[in-house]
């Protein structure tokens, strides 16, 4: 159903004139973006959808979004087919409840590169984009940057399979867009500021600009492994994947770019996952870390999950150790430069838990959730205090999880785990990402009509 369209029928009076009843039969027809796009139509409609309790359950919390379950079992999926497989209905999973179906039409012949609000970062052959959800507003993004790639080897995004080529050459691999800043109405949409996050590579863009790459270390320095990076306070940071090495770019307008090297955290041994992430108020950066071998699953829950149809399944591992460190730009800044440098530890989430993987990082209030189950099992899923993360490569082929990780565990406490389908071992996929959809997009970013 076309959001114009919707428009103009609320415009009219006619859906403006449904009783409560029909309203719903109407709702239970829809998918989650036209729900949001039915509720714009009018301050009654709004006001009807908003206080269904049953449709809106929950639509308040992140949820993973990710293609239907058949398309996980496709013994002859590949790279070329995958955006045509089920066309461009997807599975919007809220945790510990039934599925959604969501219809991205935009998606068709696209893949997903990050997220950020109501805004997705996608690609084709052809272009890059950034796409509104609800809206379907799209903005072309300039040409993707052209890394130099090995011994001074260039594969030109001219190349009719331009993004095979950045994902799968094994010198350098595009693993994310990251969206720093979302595109405005008040900033005619060219306001936006993007991270093209390679395992080798990183550039930067403003709205308006073309794709700057970032300084790399010196040639007598190790080449990162980044896997993680953000921007915060006009300075752009990223996270080395084997060392923990945070790197900090100052005004990466400016050139040539200042390059500072901050030292982890944590020093010892264990073989951790790196992510970064704003506090609550974005003034802080913190930068999580979770061992990266949560070793063999215990045992699969015997718990009757909403999601359980959907193919995916609930398992206990062993507990594993979680960590948050958090410090104010400027004190990176200075400290940088100085050579002298501590990250303060995050005990405590509060009533916030975390949501990291190929998405900009979500920090959701979970105020009515509890840290932990009252009888001491895995669900409900979704909870407070705790460290969600998911895929941090738009396209994966390592065995599918979601991990939950208690900041404050209780001794014993195991880790869990949602285990997605699989084909075999070297099956590839579109990773599922976190995405929190909300009603309120509909005062905010669509005309809703006020009486």
């Amino acid at each position: 159903m076309e959001y114009s369209r919707l428009c103009r029928c609320g415009g009219d009076g006619h859906l403006e004139a449904l009783t409560g009843d029909n309203i719903d039969l109407i709702a239970a027809h829809l998918d989650v973006t036209d729900t949001v796009r039915l509720a714009a139509c009018s301050r009654e409609l709004y006001d009807q959808i908003s206080n269904d309790e049953g449709k809106m359950h929950h639509w308040d919390e992140p949820c993973l979004l990710m293609p239907p379950p058949a398309y996980w079992f496709d013994e002859h999926w590949d790279v070329a087919r995958a955006s045509r497989l089920h066309d461009t209905v997807y599975d919007l999973v809220p945790l510990d409840h039934p599925r959604r179906s969501v219809a991205l039409p935009f998606m068709h012949d696209r893949k997903w590169l990050g997220a950020n609000g109501d805004w997705i970062a996608a690609a084709d052959h052809h272009e890059w984009c950034l796409v509104n959800v609800y809206t379907e507003r799209h903005i072309p993004l300039p040409s993707p940057p052209d890394p130099k790639i090995g011994h001074g080897v260039t594969y030109q995004p001219a190349t009719k399979d331009w993004l095979y080529y950045l994902c799968w050459s094994r010198a350098i691999n595009l693993l994310k867009i990251v969206i720093c800043q979302v595109p405005t109405k008040g900033g005619r949409y060219a306001d936006y500021k993007l991270i093209a996050l390679f395992d080798k590579r990183i550039f930067y863009l403003e709205g308006g600009g073309d794709w700057r790459m970032l300084k790399n270390p010196t040639p007598e320095q190790i080449v990162p492994a980044f896997c993680d990076a953000i921007e915060l306070g006009g300075q752009v940071f990223a996270v080395d994947e084997i060392r923990g090495w945070t790197y900090l770019w100052d005004t990466p307008n400016e050139n040539p770019m200042s390059m500072f090297v901050i030292p982890p955290p944590v020093v010892d041994d264990q073989q951790y996952a790196w992510f970064l992430a704003p506090t609550a108020d974005g003034k802080r950066l913190m930068i999580i870390l979770t061992v990266n071998k949560i070793g063999i699953a215990n045992a699969e829950v015997p718990h009757d999950i909403p999601y359980a149809a959907n193919g995916l399944q609930l398992r206990q591992y062993p507990p594993v150790a979680t960590y948050v460190f958090e410090q104010d730009p400027i004190s990176l800044f200075v400290a940088a430069r100085a050579g002298d440098f501590h990250w303060r530890q995050v005990n405590s989430l509060g009533d916030h838990s975390l949501f990291l993987g190929l998405n900009y990082p979500i920090i959701a209030n979970l105020k009515k959730r509890e840290s932990k189950a009252p009888d001491g099992t895995l669900v409900p899923f979704m909870r407070k205090n705790c460290v969600y993360t998911a895929y941090r490569k738009y396209l994966h082929n390592q065995y599918p999880k979601i991990l939950r990780c208690n900041l404050q565990p209780d001794e014993g406490e195991t880790v869990g785990v949602i285990s997605l389908p699989r084909v075999s071992w070297g099956s590839v996929r579109q990773a599922a990402m976190w995405f929190k959809p909300a009603l309120n997009i509909a005062r905010s970013v669509l005309p809703l009509k006020k009486h």
